[in-house]
């Protein structure tokens, strides 16, 4: 059950779940050290968790090919690190939180000096129409919300937070539209990974009920 629980150990296992395979084949398509990968078999072979299932032979030393024991797994949730849930998030999303921080701060940075221009960057607060506004921009730009057309550098990143009521039914939609995208996202990321083409972006999609006294966390 302790292998179960190492993110590493588990791609290693993936790559004998429901098809067999070999220590090199596993390494290569998980672009890993071969070594940290045969240390990863041995444990799951003692453990249980994978079988032998042939040896090819060759010149040399032959070469054993795996399967796992199951074509699933399952840990109850009192076996994990993750009985807590709110614990668990901020655990996860505190290296990304990190790392989307100083990749965003750096692209701005870079972009907002090599745009200036003698124009100064800073906070703005103003009212458009009925709604105050506040934002990030220029000294020159125009007083217009973001949304209604961006007046910064060019840069190739977008963050927003949006809060407020939502339906059940307008939920869902949402629900639905972000998976659309995830899935949308996920064929391009394959698909250039494949061709060789394109740069490395992250793109973060979450959605979570709030409490009311919540909302006073967000306001800026």
């Amino acid at each position: 059950m302790r292998l179960l629980l190492h993110p590493r150990v588990r791609r290693t296992l993936g790559q004998f779940m429901a098809q067999e395979g070999s220590a090199a084949t596993a390494a290569r398509a998980l672009n890993a050290d071969l070594r940290a990968v045969h240390r990863d078999v041995q444990a799951l072979l003692q453990a249980g968790l994978l079988r032998e299932t042939r040896r090819e032979a060759r010149a040399g030393r032959d070469i054993r090919h795996y399967r796992a024991s199951a074509d699933a797994y399952f840990v109850p949730r009192e076996h994990t690190p993750d009985a807590d849930f709110a614990e668990r998030f901020e655990r996860q999303f505190g290296p990304v939180d990190r790392l989307l921080a100083r990749t965003l701060g750096r692209s701005f940075e870079d972009a907002v000096h090599e745009h200036a221009h003698g124009r100064r960057w800073g906070l703005r607060v103003f009212r458009d129409g009925q709604d105050l506004q506040i934002d990030e921009s220029y000294d020159t730009a125009e007083l217009r919300g973001v949304l209604t057309g961006w007046q910064g550098p060019p840069v190739d990143a977008f963050t927003g937070l949006n809060a407020g009521p939502l339906t059940p039914e307008q939920v869902r939609q949402v629900q639905s539209e972000l998976v659309t995208l995830a899935l949308r996202l996920k064929g391009m990321f394959d698909e250039n990974a494949a061709s060789g083409q394109g740069a490395p972006h992250a793109v973060r999609l979450t959605l979570a009920p709030l409490r009311p006294d919540d909302l006073n966390d967000l306001r800026p």
